[in-house]
């Protein structure tokens, strides 16, 4: 086998799947962090390239003589790591929309913070939410499954095999879509029951004692019956990330499935 012929397959090889990372480290979960330096993903992206290049060597193809197919084709495998990521991403969205739902029930809507994982500020509990889904994230290992996902892509979604048609990417995304509402609406579920009720409780004790400031005395109230149910169903929205992640694992894999020729 000629030599030329190995190192250029092996830098050809190495160069696709560095673009298909990098599209990743763009748009996921803790890689995509504004936070995160841009030298700091340049190093991650070309260190996960070198340990993947051996497992994708033979599904890569000969590099083509054309430039423009070329940049074509690397183009198409930022996309592709782009989509990934971005799919994955969705569903921390459906954790701030859960947050920010409550925020603005519990009366912390006013509150804006710097968000380290997005462009865009945050309310508080948003924040909150964010940062425990984020740790749950990394202490599950699911960063790991995100690798593994991506070398998996490798098979299902050949090299230049890239086909983006909306009627197979519809149903992909509407699922995906609804799932993150459904999401959101189990994480803000109990902690909105129970404001409703006290929100009940004040209007009965304004309408009872007309006389009592009850916007000064109902704030306060809120805000610790808000924290009290927070803390109390805690356990029970990180079970709901745990269990939430085999979901955007089968997402993936039908992502892959929509978008491959």
């Amino acid at each position: 086998m000629d030599p030329i012929w190995v190192s250029t397959q092996l830098f050809w090889t190495f160069l696709v799947v560095l673009f298909r990372i990098g599209g990743l480290m763009v748009t996921a979960p803790v890689f995509g962090s504004p936070s995160v330096p841009v030298p700091v993903k340049l190093g991650f992206s070309t260190a996960f390239a070198l340990a993947l290049t051996p497992a994708a060597l033979g599904k890569v193809g000969t590099p083509p003589e054309d430039w423009l197919l070329l940049v074509g084709i690397l183009l198409g495998e930022t996309l592709v790591g782009m989509l990934i990521g971005y799919l994955v991403s969705l569903f921390f969205s459906a954790v701030q929309m859960a947050g920010a739902f409550l925020d603005m029930q519990v009366g912390y809507g006013i509150y804006q913070l710097m968000n380290p994982f997005a462009p865009a500020p945050a309310s508080l509990l948003a924040q909150l939410h964010t940062l425990l889904l984020m740790v749950v994230y990394l202490q599950v290992n699911a960063h790991h499954w995100l690798l593994a996902a991506l070398a998996e892509s490798f098979r299902a979604v050949p090299v230049g095999g890239v086909a983006l048609d909306a009627a197979r990417l519809q149903p992909v995304l509407s699922d995906v879509i609804a799932q993150i509402f459904l999401l959101a609406l189990r994480i803000a579920a109990p902690a909105t029951a129970v404001l409703i009720v006290v929100d009940a409780a004040l209007a009965i004790v304004s309408r009872a004692v007309p006389q009592m400031p009850v916007f000064f005395v109902g704030a306060p109230a809120k805000i610790a019956m808000g924290l009290i149910t927070l803390a109390i169903v805690m356990p029970l929205v990180v079970n709901v990330f745990v269990n939430t992640l085999p979901i955007a694992a089968q997402d993936v894999l039908n992502l892959f499935g929509a978008i491959a020729k």
